[in-house]
């Protein structure tokens, strides 16, 4: 159950604080809460624990230092001469509150009581197991830093630091959740970041009400997002590298860290921060220029080639007579829009399914659903050539999409654009395209147009949003940030 009295004070009778608390945690009940009682000096102690979120080591040389005690320093101030003379560990606390105390206790420190001292001593002595950093799984680079984000919280706030030593650099933390308790890392730079950014976010992350977040930095997202909770494009960014997430704090951005997760959320983001990768950086600014223009068009093409294929074909005379060869040999049993919507289908259930196979498995799976499947189809009539072709394009085009969210978004989108072509033909295409165009202009991320610098214009930025520039020429911040520091060079 979640803790009501948040304003109970440590007890100066140790056996009353002792009896709350093992009450509370199940002490007894559940084998994980370790409590064990002492004697420093002439007097009772006694400490409580996670097992497994410890440090067993560092917290037996703390113990052995404090157990030491003469009688004679017992009488005045006996944790405030603990703290100050045996404990030797840097992060360590008196709190006079049981409800922070107990806080910290279940986030894997250690709590000490002294019997006829108001305060407990609390020691982040934690061990929590937890994997190395390595290679991000999603954002590979061919060159670069192999070193992405774990689900330990100061792990990547170290992974950061590293990058920027900028005495700027904060990372605000907030509690979220009545029984998770999950700590969130806000992280900016503040001669950078507008106020007004960080201000927003903190106030959003402050009036979360609910009783926990399992599910990390998604949960968080759609709490602090405002407008159509249902619109399926993506208004923040993810990235596991923290590279990115560097290059975005030193543009102006806001960055989210959630306890448990190996993700950062990036906001406020536009569409073009979806389709931008750390590999580009990695390369020559023409190749790496060459690179983002190739990987728009596959994300255009993932979204409009198969419906405007499948458009052309219902109406054949649009076409000249040079280009007659799009249309279809041989359609097969199945109604071409058909065909479409369960190869769309199809690559999904292939695609979810590799992703719950083992990983053993997953290139038999892809193998198995990629050609077998596809070539039986076609060979025993069901399914046309061309929509086998026009399909496979389309998911070539959206894996080249950087961001997950935005290759699910426009595979969703492909899909409706598909179905409207089904009902309306070519007009059903030109109203989807319609609609789409206007949720991009009115979807907004933390009240920031979403296609800035396309809408409204702004030449400088969209030249670097196209073109991967030379790093020399990237002197301004985005304008569209409100940077505090808008140029980039050292003055100094």
């Amino acid at each position: 159950m979640p803790v009501k009295d948040v304003n109970r004070k440590i007890d100066k009778d140790i056996e009353v604080n002792i009896s709350y608390l093992k009450e509370l945690l199940g002490v007894g009940e559940t084998f994980d809460i370790n409590f064990r009682e002492f004697r420093v000096g002439h007097r009772k102690a006694a400490s409580f624990s996670v097992n497994g979120m410890i440090n067993d080591v560092l917290v037996t040389n703390i113990f052995q230092d404090m157990m030491v005690f003469c009688q004679e320093e017992m009488n005045v101030n006996t944790l405030q001469k603990l703290l100050h003379s045996r404990v030797t560990h840097t992060q360590a606390k008196l709190l006079d509150n049981m409800h922070d105390a107990l806080i910290g206790l279940l986030a894997g420190e250690i709590i000490f009581f002294v019997d006829k001292e108001e305060e407990v001593l609390v020691i982040d002595a934690r061990g929590i197991p937890h994997r190395s950093p390595s290679e991000s799984m999603i954002e590979k680079v061919t060159r670069g830093s192999r070193d992405s984000f774990v689900e330990i919280l100061p792990f990547n706030t170290t992974l950061i630091r590293r990058r920027l030593r900028d005495p700027g650099l904060r990372f605000e933390t907030v509690k979220v959740g009545a029984r998770s308790q999950s700590d969130i890392a806000i992280a900016y730079i503040k001669d950078i970041a507008d106020p007004s950014i960080i201000e927003t976010v903190k106030r959003r992350l402050k009036s979360i009400s609910i009783d926990g977040v399992p599910m990390a930095e998604k949960a968080i997202e759609e709490f602090i997002l405002r407008g159509n909770r249902w619109n399926p494009l993506p208004r923040v960014r993810y990235t596991e590298r923290p590279d990115v997430v560097a290059v975005h704090l030193l543009e102006g951005h806001v960055c989210v860290l959630v306890d448990t997760s190996p993700h950062v959320m990036i906001l406020p983001t536009t569409f073009w921060h979806h389709v931008q990768h750390a590999e580009e950086y990695h390369q020559n600014p023409t190749i790496g220029s060459y690179l983002r223009l190739i990987r728009l068009f596959g994300v255009m093409l993932s979204l409009l080639l198969p419906p405007l294929w499948l458009s052309i074909v219902f109406q054949p005379g649009l076409l000249p007579e040079t280009l007659a060869f799009l249309g279809p040999r041989d359609p097969g049993i199945i109604p071409l829009g058909f065909q479409f919507i369960l190869a769309e289908i199809g690559v999904e259930l292939v695609r979810m399914a590799t992703v719950h196979v083992p990983s053993s498995q997953a290139t038999a799976l892809g193998f198995i659903g990629s050609f077998m499947l596809g070539e039986f189809a076609t060979k025993v009539g069901l399914f046309g050539n061309e929509v086998i072709f026009y399909t496979a394009i389309a998911v070539v085009g959206a894996f080249a999409t950087p961001s997950v969210e935005l290759a699910m978004a426009m595979r969703f989108f492909r899909l409706v654009l598909l179905l409207l072509v089904m009902m309306f033909k070519l007009p059903g295409l030109l109203i989807g395209l319609l609609a789409l165009f206007w949720l991009f202009v009115t979807t907004k991320s933390f009240e920031y147009p979403y296609l800035w610098p396309l809408l409204p214009f702004n030449y400088q930025a969209m030249k670097d949003v196209l073109l991967r520039l030379p790093m020399p020429l990237k002197v301004l911040r985005p304008a569209l940030l409100k940077p505090m520091d808008k140029d980039r060079r050292d003055d100094n």
